[in-house]
């Protein structure tokens, strides 16, 4: 029987699903895409961002990773611990940036620590800011 008209599909009242779907990639958990170290060359004409890191513990230099409108990656010297909140500021071409942010996860490398933040209560501004970024980025190279 081939179904021609929307009436004739059943309803799927009470459909359930025998198992879960797990998405198999990173960016499969994140809510909103990030730009790479390769996008910012693309955007500022520089692969080093200076993000500077204000703890309890201190006041740290990184270099930004990768950053999105949910949060941002960066490697640094100093190991941070995961939940920490943070204060996290940096210059996007002419644009001062501060916001508070929450260690998700780290990792150690060959030259140190990767660490992922999540952006904790950012205002509108910045994460329009960051939006239009990444508005940018696909508008000028593609996804």
């Amino acid at each position: 029987m081939v179904k021609n008209e929307w009436g004739d599909v059943p309803n799927l009242e009470g459909l359930e699903m025998e198992w879960d779907y797990i998405p198999d990639c990173r960016d499969g958990q994140r809510l909103h895409k990030r730009m790479t170290r390769t996008d910012m060359v693309n955007l500022y004409g520089t692969s080093h961002i200076e993000v500077k890191v204000a703890s309890a513990n201190g006041t740290y230099k990184a270099s930004l990773r990768d950053l999105g409108e949910g949060g941002m990656g960066l490697d640094l010297k100093n190991r941070l611990d995961e939940y920490q909140n943070l204060k996290v500021g940096m210059m996007l071409g002419t644009k001062h940036f501060v916001a508070s942010a929450q260690v998700r996860h780290v990792r150690s490398g060959e030259h140190g620590y990767t660490a992922g933040l999540q952006f904790l209560n950012l205002e509108p501004s910045i994460r329009k800011f960051l939006a239009g970024m990444y508005a940018s980025k696909v508008l000028r190279h593609g996804f």
